[in-house]
C-alpha cells in the first residue's frame, strides 16, 4: 500500500537582518505560529561568526520595516 507523505507547513518568512551594535547579517527564520525568530549569522564586519552567534529569539514582525524578505 502506498501513502502519500503529508507536507508540514511551518509557516516561516525567511529575512535578511543587520545588527548595528555586533554588526553581523543575520538569515532570519521567522516561524508565525508561534512569534520566534532563528538568527543564523551570515557575516560580520568585524570579527568571525561562530556557532554561537546563533540566536533564538521571541520575535514582532510587524515591528520591523527594514528587513529584505527572501525564499
Amino acid at each position: 500500500m502506498l501513502f502519500k507523505e503529508k507536507e508540514v507547513d511551518f509557516c516561516q518568512k525567511n529575512h535578511i537582518d543587520y545588527d548595528q551594535i555586533e554588526q553581523i547579517f543575520y538569515d532570519n527564520i521567522y516561524f508565525e505560529n508561534s512569534d520566534v525568530v532563528l538568527k543564523i549569522p551570515l557575516m560580520s564586519l568585524i570579527k568571525k561568526i561562530s556557532n554561537d552567534d546563533i540566536k533564538i529569539e521571541k520575535f514582532d514582525l510587524t515591528k520591523y520595516t527594514y528587513l529584505i524578505h527572501h525564499k
